[in-house]
């Protein structure tokens, strides 16, 4: 499961984690109210992060089936003159 900008507190999100049962999980904190990635997942996959920034988190992804895939997560800059920086960041992964 992955969410953003979710202007959560760490412990508001760890509460949702255990809820809804995920063992594994990445947070990527918000700055003040704005941003903040986060990223939950079962013990059925083994997750291997191969990056992440404020605005992105990418991993490769095994399944308890031995099948492996690549999972991006990317969340662009709201702000107009930033947005060539996301466009950049993905051509590079």
């Amino acid at each position: 499961m992955f969410l953003m900008e979710t202007k959560c507190g760490v412990s508001q999100v760890e509460f949702l984690r255990v809820k809804l049962g995920f063992v594994g999980k990445l947070v990527v904190n918000s700055i003040g109210r704005s941003g903040g990635l986060y990223m939950f997942w079962s013990e059925a996959v083994q997750l291997d992060l191969l990056s992440f920034s404020r605005y992105h988190i990418d991993a490769l992804v095994l399944s308890s089936e031995q099948v492996s895939w690549r999972l991006t997560r990317f969340y662009g800059n709201p702000e107009i003159e930033h947005r060539g920086h996301g466009w950049t960041l993905l051509r590079r992964l």
